[in-house]
């Protein structure tokens, strides 16, 4: 079977770290910069302490020669460049095969009409399998915090327990099946983690201020940040609740990190090894350190994360005051006008991947799309 893994990054490398082991798995790994890619990679388990050896990959940056061949296609590509490679492949691709989002979250799948008309099965997991941290570009992949089970579903929904069975065997982890494409989507992850605690220290940054020093996310990440990601989480759950979907697989952030209270999550993420290196973006000037708002912790995470779930919100009137405080602040920051304070859409609306814009503009629409 032949694999390809779009992305040569942290996540990507991993992936193809761990499926070139696999017998019958055929390796391609697409990538800005092959070159930098040795045929076969390390991979270390900082967790495990362990290192092993990949199989043959091949790497190219050659699209259509990556995806033209492809049984499977992995995408680790940022959600906000997920449109932009789906329009690329939709004529060049194979009937009949399978393509994944890892994660799921991001709205990938409203572009995906044409791919599904040709046969074509959408998947995704509502969390990539590990922590990843690439060591050496090309040459040295590094994992942490692999997970115990991951979670899938698919377009159509009964080729879910199929794609499950494959990830399995490609990735000798348990993957369970769920209930509908839209739990693979929704989740406590990046657009609620990495939101919450930038609200919090840049919350009245000033253009010109500077910090003497570069913040550590989780290291610096207290109470107050604790109290604002459970307020979110709890506009999410509401949300999930109402609509007319299934939504029972989709955990608040505290049920997943076994946290029930602010406190106790502060505690939580502030004692998680993989968290412990991870820091807020921004760049060393000769004065100190200003925070970079074009990184992909907001580019991506606020007009195809924390978007989405306001335009889900208005599906079922559920009011949303910390979402609003994280988009009113990024306007403030960025100028980035997505929902108007009526909840009306903004200048930059088309520059998310809300389902209003995308032709699914009433709830039975919704539920269509997201259980067939």
């Amino acid at each position: 079977m032949n694999v390809t893994i779009i992305g040569g990054g942290n996540i990507g490398m991993c992936l193809a770290g761990e499926i070139s082991r696999v017998k019958g798995y055929d390796v391609t790994i697409y990538t800005s910069h092959p070159e930098e890619f040795d045929r076969r990679i390390s991979v270390v388990d900082d967790e495990r302490k362990i290192t092993f050896m990949s199989g043959e990959i091949k790497a190219t940056d050659d699209l259509e020669a990556a995806v033209k061949n492809a049984d499977v296609i992995l995408c680790t590509f940022p959600s906000h460049l997920r449109k932009d490679l789906i329009k690329k492949v939709e004529d060049v691709v194979k009937e009949d095969i399978c393509i994944g989002f890892f994660p799921g979250y991001g709205g990938a799948e409203l572009y995906c009409e044409s791919l599904i008309k040709k046969n074509i099965t959408i998947f995704a997991l509502q969390k990539v399998p590990y922590v990843a941290r690439t060591k050496r570009r090309g040459k040295i992949a590094g994992l942490m915090s692999k997970k115990k089970r991951l979670f899938v579903a698919a377009i159509p929904h009964y080729k879910t327990n199929e794609i499950a069975t494959m990830l399995e065997d490609m990735l000798l982890m348990e993957c369970v099946r769920l209930k509908n494409y839209m739990a693979a989507t929704l989740l406590p992850g990046n657009p609620l983690l990495h939101t919450s605690g930038s609200v919090i220290y840049l919350d009245n940054y000033k253009v010109g201020q500077t910090f003497p020093e570069q913040i550590y996310y989780y290291q610096s990440w207290s109470d107050e940040c604790s109290e604002f990601i459970c307020n979110f989480s709890d506009e999410m759950m509401e949300v999930c609740t109402k609509l007319p979907i299934d939504l029972s697989e989709v955990d608040s952030i505290q049920k997943y990190y076994e946290s029930p209270t602010p406190e106790e999550l502060t505690r939580k993420f502030q004692s998680i090894p993989s968290f412990y290196p991870l820091t807020l973006p921004m760049i060393k000037t000769e004065d100190g350190y200003i925070p970079n708002f074009s990184s992909r912790f907001y580019a991506e995470d606020i007009p195809n994360g924390v978007c989405i779930i306001k335009a889900l919100a208005q599906f079922v009137d559920v009011k949303t005051p910390t979402v609003d405080r994280v988009l009113d602040w990024y306007y403030r920051m960025t100028g980035k006008e997505y929902f108007l304070a009526d909840g009306s859409f903004g200048k930059d609306i088309y520059e998310t991947a809300i389902p209003q814009i995308n032709g699914i503009d009433t709830l039975d629409r919704l539920k269509e799309f997201y259980t067939r």
